[in-house]
């Protein structure tokens, strides 16, 4: 069970407890808003090895419109640091419990309409993981740099849900892009809506190059519900 293989360590910041698993997260907030506005939120999950407070500094530190921004850590210690699930096993046990913690946030805090996911890397797969078996949670789903193989799915997928608007370069030197091209392949034949956009440039695209484009764009979905 994937409880055993590792835990998911806690922070110094907040905790939420799903399957026995501990969901470490710290909150951030966009523009002038405040702990006790109703907000739209934006989920983000960091690349593997990478930490929640850096990937705030060099992805999400030009939002301007106000929403609170819920940064999960990688549940899994590695030796390059803390990492996303990978193996369908793992992936059917943290995605119910991501997924729950999500639920729980959207509750917790005063939220407008449901959730925005983004994920890079690692964090990518998971948002397409959870764009197929739990995409119901989410109004909309942002998978940059990311992959997904049947074989990590495990039973049965939910219903269509949030539309999913992804990115991958097409010199990736990390995540091939036809490894993108083939998640959105099978996003597809689950049903899902997927509008997918590909760009000149290697897998740290969000960070440079797409930036301001990928900014703009989930600025106008926190805008929008």
């Amino acid at each position: 069970m994937f409880r055993k293989l590792t835990q998911w360590f806690k922070n110094s910041t907040v905790n939420e407890l799903h399957n026995d698993l501990n969901v470490s997260y710290v909150v951030k907030y966009s523009g002038k808003a405040c702990s006790s506005d109703q907000l739209p939120m934006l989920i983000a999950l960091h690349g593997d090895g990478d930490t929640v407070e850096s990937f705030y500094q060099t992805a999400l530190d030009e939002f301007k419109v106000q929403a609170r921004i819920i940064l999960i850590k990688a549940p899994i210690l590695h030796e390059m640091g803390n990492v996303w699930p990978y193996s369908a096993d793992q992936y059917t046990e943290f995605g119910v419990a991501f997924s729950e913690t999500v639920d729980s946030l959207a509750i917790k805090y005063p939220t407008i309409n449901k959730p925005i996911l983004l994920g890079f890397s690692g964090g990518g797969a998971m948002a397409y993981y959870q764009a197929v078996k739990h995409g119901d949670s989410y109004a909309y789903i942002f998978p940059i740099s990311g992959l997904l193989f049947k074989e990590q799915l495990g039973g049965r997928s939910s219903k269509p849900g949030a539309k999913v608007f992804a990115y991958h370069g097409k010199s990736d030197e990390v995540v091939s892009f036809s490894a993108g091209q083939k998640a959105i392949s099978l996003l597809k034949k689950k049903g899902v809506n997927v509008n997918f956009t590909e760009f000149e440039g290697g897998h740290n695209g969000l960070f440079s190059e797409m930036k301001p484009e990928i900014t703009q764009e989930v600025e106008k979905k926190l805008i929008s519900l």
